[in-house]
């Protein structure tokens, strides 16, 4: 598998670099997998929400910024080298009462039939990393 992958809940579908749980585990490797998807999503759902709550410029309320990509892409790449630079000097987050945990919830599932290739190399996936 070259190049990258995205990892997201069941509310997507199964596409070529979008990685979603297994619906229901046939066996201890798929099961591993869905274990492991879950605590690697946890962990980059908790560092998104750590560098919204420090650049309230990438947490505009209703999921979208108000700028063209390219902006966005260069204030993402910004803030992520601020964010890593804070870290590793131990700044502080600011804390705000006034602002709420991330209100935009997940797009709804775009349908229950996932592609038999994408479920060919989920599986093949599953094999190779998880026996």
């Amino acid at each position: 598998m070259k190049g990258f992958l995205f990892l997201s809940d069941s509310g997507y579908p199964l596409e070529p670099n979008l990685m979603v749980p297994v619906g229901q585990p046939a066996n201890a490797a798929e099961g591993r997998y869905n274990t492991s998807l879950k605590k690697t999503r946890v962990v980059v759902e908790q560092t998104i929400g750590i560098w919204k709550a420090r650049f309230k410029c990438v947490h505009q309320k209703g999921g979208t910024l108000s700028y063209t990509p390219l902006k966005c892409g260069k204030m993402a790449a910004a803030t992520y080298l601020l964010h890593n630079y804070c870290r590793r000097r131990n700044i502080p987050l600011l804390d705000d009462p006034d602002d709420p945990d991330d209100p935009n919830p997940a797009p709804a599932a775009a349908g229950a039939r996932l592609a038999a290739a994408e479920q060919a190399r989920r599986r093949q996936m599953i094999q190779e990393y998880f026996s």
